[in-house]
């Protein structure tokens, strides 16, 4: 019986002109437009530098230009802007640093920087304050002082490869969002329609079981998702930089994504309801995905979304090659919201119909 539900909906799903066509043209489309995007990182640097409140005009003016550095009014706002990836580092000279300085003294110069810069960016970085710090040495133009930079990263830095994150690498996860949109009002208007048009009760007066019933709906709906966000990893190249992770996280977000269908036609009553109800879940659905893509949206309440728990480990597993240790309590997560929604969902549904 389940089996027989499952072909009958995959049947309905496609005859649905609107659907049928927005899922194979929305895959196509996502493919072209990773593959349009640069596929490489712009290699620059921008840095900025906090000097003492009480360090002249002409000063800050020279030291700005020795380090080629913004000037910023303090250690957090430096902070704050360097991990928001405003700046690609940034460094704090205090009185005691630049009375180093003065008198030709070894210094210790704490440097900040931004997650997955390359070992090519920080060896420049180093340089750079290297040579800026030898240029404001006041004892000699000619003795080189010795200077230990301290490299401190805002944010987690797991990237261990040789080039920096593509603007399409760092939009996958928000390309598999979509695709996972796509499936989700599909889904939602299915089951809508067949509540609303009586076709659940007829199903039932047969000895199909509600049970069978959600199981079936379950099945194809986490299935459909699954097969097509697989294809998108597949024809980008990235299933097979962590497959065991990547599988894993597809698949439980497929389900995610099938607990919020459920719980959408739960309200819905024909197809503009349901793509308002859709347009309100999907925006807050694709809030992470924003997040990666704009880091200066980062937020701790970001977390409270439970996709966020899916965005965060594709990112980390596509793009740094991150372990089960950094994901799997994030996919551990994902799938308690995802069986919360397919649960309360089918609750719903369940009051509505019988």
């Amino acid at each position: 019986m389940i089996r027989a539900l499952i072909e009958k909906d995959l049947k309905l799903y496609f005859r649905n002109p609107f659907f049928a066509l927005i899922t194979l043209l929305s895959l196509v489309l996502v493919i072209a437009l990773y593959f349009l995007l640069p596929a490489h990182a712009e290699d620059s640097l921008s840095t900025a530098l906090v000097l003492p409140a009480d360090t002249s005009a002409e000063m800050s003016a020279f030291l700005s230009e020795a380090f080629e550095s913004e000037l910023l009014d303090s250690q957090d706002a430096l902070m704050k802007a360097v991990e928001a990836g405003d700046y690609s580092a940034g460094m704090v000279l205090t009185d005691a640093i630049i009375d180093d300085l003065a008198n030709g003294r070894p210094v210790d110069v704490p440097v900040y920087t931004t997650p997955g810069m390359t070992p090519e960016l920080k060896q420049a970085l180093t340089s750079l304050y290297t040579a800026g710090l030898n240029n404001v040495n006041y004892v000699s133009a000619e003795e080189q002082l010795h200077i230990n930079d301290h490299v401190i990263v805002l944010g987690p830095d797991l990237l261990d490869i040789n080039e920096a994150l593509a603007l399409r690498d760092r939009m996958l996860p928000m390309l598999i969002m979509m695709m996972f949109a796509i499936e989700l009002m599909g889904l939602a208007n299915l089951i809508s329609e067949e509540v609303t048009r009586g076709t659940v009760k007829a199903l039932l007066v047969t000895p199909l079981r509600v049970r069978q019933f959600f199981s079936a709906k379950m099945l194809m709906g986490v299935g459909l998702a699954f097969l097509e966000v697989m294809l998108l990893a597949a024809a980008t190249g990235k299933l097979f930089v962590s497959p065991a992770i990547v599988v894993s996280a597809l698949l439980i977000g497929s389900l995610l994504m099938t607990g919020v269908a459920f719980f959408i036609a739960a309200f819905a009553t024909d197809f503009m309801s349901v793509m308002a109800w859709s347009v309100l879940f999907l925006l807050l659905l694709m809030l992470p995905g924003f997040n990666v893509m704009f880091p200066t949206m980062a937020s701790a309440w970001i977390k409270v979304i439970p996709s966020y728990y899916l965005v965060e480990p594709l990112h980390l597993a596509l793009n740094y090659g991150a372990g089960w240790a950094q994901v799997g309590s994030n996919l551990l997560i994902l799938f308690a919201s995802g069986l919360a929604f397919l649960l309360l969902g089918s609750a719903l549904l369940r009051r509505r119909f019988q």
